[in-house]
């Protein structure tokens, strides 16, 4: 019983996110990504509204696995093209 209550707690404890928590690091990546790209291309109404989405959902979804996960989609948002991330902007 001693050797297992510290790997419950251990386990317990994990940087580990749940769906809601990748759904939104997902959102927020993209919009985070999309509105520095389009901040690059003279953009900045729609790079405004990207950004502050992006950081009220960063806001309601604080956590560690929630920033392990953010980090891990911001790369994969720098793929997405300019395009898409003007389409992204107009939908907010």
């Amino acid at each position: 019983m001693k050797k297992i209550l510290p790997v419950i707690l251990l386990v317990s404890f994990g940087a580990d996110a749940g769906f809601d928590e990748k759904v939104a690091a997902s959102f927020a990546a993209k919009y985070h990504v999309c509105a520095k790209r389009l901040d690059n291309n003279s953009m900045p109404l729609r790079a405004l509204k990207l950004r502050a989405k992006s950081k009220e959902i960063t806001r309601n979804k604080i956590g560690d696995g929630y920033l392990v996960h953010f980090d891990k989609e911001k790369k994969r948002a720098w793929k997405l093209s300019l395009n898409k991330c003007k389409k992204l902007a107009d939908k907010l």
